[in-house]
């Protein structure tokens, strides 16, 4: 088993509520791969509380049943888009790959 945890730092907004909809906005794009990547068996969406300056402010917690589903997963044509998608919201990202 795979765990790949991704973490997104969000670009800066002149409003919080507007940070906090921009979160939501990639929650949703994320929640939306889990009905198209069959690969994934655990998929987990996060958004932060924590007002600290380090902290993320979007977090990815999925499972995979080994390192070629995690090629998949990656390589998969909705996770591309989301990519694609995300570039307009994140300005960093952490990526921890391990096995179970």
């Amino acid at each position: 088993m795979i765990r790949h945890i991704v973490m997104f730092k969000l670009k800066e907004f002149s409003d919080p509520s507007e940070k906090q909809k921009a979160a939501e906005t990639l929650k949703d794009e994320l929640l939306s791969m889990r009905t198209k990547i069959t690969v994934i068996q655990e998929f987990e969406i996060g958004i932060n509380f924590n007002p600290n300056s380090f902290a993320f402010d979007v977090v990815i917690n999925s499972t995979f049943a080994n390192h070629e589903d995690l090629e998949i997963y990656q390589q998969h044509p909705a996770h591309q888009a989301f990519i694609a998608f995300n570039k307009n919201y994140s300005v960093e990202k952490v990526i921890v790959d391990y096995e179970l």
